[in-house]
């Protein structure tokens, strides 16, 4: 359950928000279950802040820092990622149909069974990112960075992977049902348990 001081103070703005975060340095924010649809926090710092169950619907986070953060079981349709920091962040289970991670940091991120479908993650970084059983259906990863990804079981059907990166992903008993890998780099992936040299 959100505190209510944390979020009084993050509906005071982002300024007040980033200020507040400087001066409780240390502070590990309590956001879970807030509802925040709808809500301007770019660029703000949301920097290990527990947002389990939280609604952030239609908001706009572009820029905004959520590397370290509890963000599993996130509602995050049609929310503006762009260029957002997630590195390490835990977005297992959330929903992001139709958002906006386009140049976003997902290096390292948990993704385990996240709902991705018509997503944007065009130039998205997702190096090491744990995708297992994420559905991407009908995704834009052009040019995204997959490399050592985890995508065991993962969806991508009619996917968007064209000039994508993806040397040392795993895609054993992924669905690639018409995904579109023209250009993409696939040195020494997974698939079906074997490792392959394309």
């Amino acid at each position: 359950m959100a505190n209510k001081e944390h979020l009084e103070i993050l509906k005071q703005g982002v300024s007040a928000w980033n200020q507040w975060r400087k001066t409780a340095a240390g502070a590990e924010p309590e956001l879970s279950g807030a509802n925040l649809a709808g809500i301007n926090l770019a660029d703000a710092n949301l920097f290990r802040v527990n947002l389990n169950k939280a609604d952030l619907s239609n908001a706009n986070l572009a820029g905004a820092n959520l590397s370290n953060s509890n963000l599993s079981e996130v509602n995050f349709n049609n929310t503006n990622l762009s260029k957002a920091d997630l590195s390490e962040a835990n977005l297992s289970e959330s929903y992001l149909a139709k958002a906006n991670l386009t140049g976003a940091n997902l290096s390292e991120v948990n993704l385990t069974k996240a709902y991705l479908i018509e997503s944007y993650l065009s130039g998205a970084n997702l190096t090491e990112a744990n995708l297992f059983r994420c559905n991407l259906f009908e995704s834009d990863l052009f040019r995204a960075n997959l490399n050592g990804a985890n995508l065991y079981k993962a969806n991508l059907t009619e996917a968007n992977l064209i000039e994508a990166y993806l040397t040392g992903a795993n895609l054993y008993k992924a669905d690639l049902t018409e995904a579109d890998f023209c250009g993409a780099k696939l040195d020494d992936i997974c698939i079906d348990n074997d490792r392959l040299k394309l």
